[in-house]
């Protein structure tokens, strides 16, 4: 059976379940399972569970508003639920780690294997890489093998712009850096972004791509990243690491911030500063700490030389890195926190002009800009003089909006629209990798067996849900890693669709089945 044709039959007889708790599943009788998700989710999940109701399991959907339900997750209160959880350093450091080490802040299925600890701590710290790719090699079989979820697929990252715009492409990390954009007869860029608002216009106050994208073109990092990931220098000019442990970055001089000040090696201790305290945003902690790793100590050596400390020793730190970006200690100290992000200041390629964060955002080119990257040409100020980014949370709003010349870029486009934009005139789509991993994360406490998880894992026919959802966009893993990151292992292969063999599976474990 089609799969939309399917969904549309499950959602005809589908039972969304009761307010209350999900039923726990007993050996001796039919599994019964509720799938959780968001409305974006739907048709997925209900084609999945039409997949496993093909093999005898009770299995329900409820569609649930999404931060109550991640909220109701971290309880322990649910069955499986879908998800997806983005990587910032094309690592597992930010991806499988907090999702899967015991205990971890992403680790809602309350998954625990201290092999698995074990490898993870290895492959996270070891300054070889050949060990660490074994470590993290090993760790993909042992969780294949435990399923700890119904293990699913990434989605390519597809955008679209007017043919007028010059110089741009989607970035793997889904953010819109515009400083080397030009626009062919204008000079004012307007973008249309996914979100509804962003979350704040202090850069040490969010975890928010849509929100960094804002940011990463009022505020520069001492590092930077190219649009495939690599990366190159910014603020800082060079580094060195005289052991596994230190690192000191040297920085351009003659940079200034949008007020005219200079920018010198205090900006970026306060900077760091602010995020490594637990109250360093006026009494509070900032959400950024997660993306410093293992660093420990900041310290200028002099006006333009800093030296970072790490706990352990990081292979993707410099990765890390590109997620900070450098503030004003003297005009933050001046204004206060409620000032600042009224007026936002940094010594990116555009400064602040005026805008909401539900709103319009604009900007204006900062003339007296240092160039940015020298990897990344041209350099000097940037070629737009102002530019707009405008929320616009509906799909189709952002389509009529390019097409209708109102807006030059748009950011996620869904799989269906492509053939459209492709056949309009004056429109250019472009395709990075994702990295964002989807997933439908099974409660560990509730589902106990490994016999169970990898029979729901076999029972889903997901090469047919992604060929119908998302029109060959989208690509399975075998686990948690993404094939664009590090100790991605290219031999293991996904679980093949296979009813007989989670049938077997179930009866194995205790269960009734068809």
């Amino acid at each position: 059976m089609a799969l939309l044709a399917l969904a549309v039959a499950l959602a005809l007889v589908g039972w969304q379940g009761p307010a209350g708790s999900p039923v726990r599943a007993e050996a001796g009788q039919v599994l019964r399972i509720v799938l959780d998700g968001a409305k974006n989710r739907e048709a997925e999940l209900q084609a999945v569970a039409g997949y496993l109701r093909q093999i005898g399991v009770d299995a329900q959907v409820r569609i649930w508003e999404y931060q109550t339900l991640i909220a109701e997750a971290q309880r322990g209160t649910r069955d499986a639920y879908a998800t997806d959880w983005g990587s910032s350093t094309f690592s597992p450091f930010d991806l499988a780690i907090p999702k899967l080490r015991t205990g971890d802040r992403g680790n809602f299925s309350f998954y625990s294997n201290p092999e698995v600890d074990r490898l993870f701590e290895r492959a996270s710290t070891t300054v070889d890489e050949a060990a660490a790719l074994d470590a993290y090699h090993r760790a993909q079989r042992i969780l294949y093998e435990d399923a700890p979820w119904i293990f699913g697929y990434y989605l390519d990252t597809i955008e679209a712009a007017s043919d007028r715009v010059r110089n741009w492409r989607p970035s793997v990390d889904n953010r819109t850096n515009l400083h080397d954009v030009a626009l062919e007869g204008g000079d004012t860029l307007v973008v249309g972004m996914r979100a509804d608002r962003i979350q704040s216009f202090d850069p040490a106050d969010h975890r928010d791509r849509d929100t960094e994208t804002v940011l990463r073109n009022i505020f520069d990092g001492l590092v930077t990243r190219t649009p495939d990931g690599q990366v190159v220098p910014e603020i800082a000019a060079s580094w060195e690491q005289p052991d596994p442990t230190t690192y000191i970055f040297h920085l351009r001089r003659g940079i200034r911030f949008h007020d005219g000040e200079p920018l010198t090696a205090e900006d970026v201790v306060f900077t760091f500063e602010r995020i490594l305290s637990p109250t360093g945003l006026e009494g509070r902690q900032s959400p950024r700490l997660g993306l410093l790793g293992p660093l420990q100590r900041v310290e200028a050596l002099d006006d333009y030389t800093v030296r970072m400390t790490l706990r352990d020793p990081s292979p993707v730190f410099l990765q890390l890195l590109v997620h900070t970006q450098i503030v004003p200690k003297d005009y933050l100290t001046r204004v206060g926190l409620a000032g600042f992000v009224q007026h936002p200041v940094g010594a990116g390629p555009f400064k602040f002009v005026q805008g909401r964060l539900d709103g319009d955002i604009v900007l204006e080119r900062f003339d007296d800009y240092y160039g940015g990257s020298p990897e990344l040409p041209p350099v000097g100020p940037a070629p737009l003089r102002r530019v707009v980014f405008r929320m616009m949370p509906e799909p189709g709003t952002r389509i009529a909006a390019l097409l209708a010349g109102e807006v030059h870029i748009i950011h996620e486009v869904p799989p269906d629209a492509v053939a459209q934009l492709e056949r309009a005139r004056g429109v250019q789509v472009q395709v990075a990798p994702g990295t964002r991993l989807y997933a439908i994360e099974l409660n560990n406490r509730r589902l106990t067996d490994p016999r169970v998880r990898q029979a729901l894992n076999h029972a889903v026919d997901w090469e047919t849900i992604l060929r119908e959802l998302y029109r060959g966009y989208a690509h399975r893993v075998a686990t948690a890693l993404l094939p664009s990151g590090f100790g991605y292992d290219e031999t293991l292969q996904p679980y093949p669709y296979d009813p007989d063999r989670a049938r077997e599976l179930l009866r194995e474990a205790g269960y009734v089945v068809r």
